[in-house]
């Protein structure tokens, strides 16, 4: 899979991977809190019926990155999209590898 980045900026839940995009495998994501003011976000795994949260409202302090290993983001591509929603305007740095 190649790098994929995206600057989330409000609370519009973003479809950052499709079903069927060919991701076979994420080594890492990383969610960079960019503001000066603390974010809240919401990663999850969805498709036409249901969503199954990875975490839900997670609050991620000024300045701090969460970065998750593979094992505890990687999922069916064939079968879900990947999401990532903020509760307000405070904008994250997201980069897929």
């Amino acid at each position: 899979m190649a790098q994929q980045v995206f600057k989330i900026t409000d609370a519009t839940q973003v479809k950052m991977i499709s079903i069927g995009d060919g991701v076979s495998v994420i080594k890492s994501m990383t969610i960079a809190n960019i503001h000066s003011g603390d974010a809240t976000v919401s990663l999850f795994l969805a498709n036409s019926t249901d969503n199954y949260y990875i975490f839900k409202d997670l609050v991620l302090p000024t300045g701090q990155t969460l970065k998750m290993e593979s094992d505890e983001v990687s999922f069916d591509n064939r079968t879900y999209n990947l999401f990532i929603k903020l509760a307000g305007s405070t904008p994250v740095d997201v980069i897929i590898n």
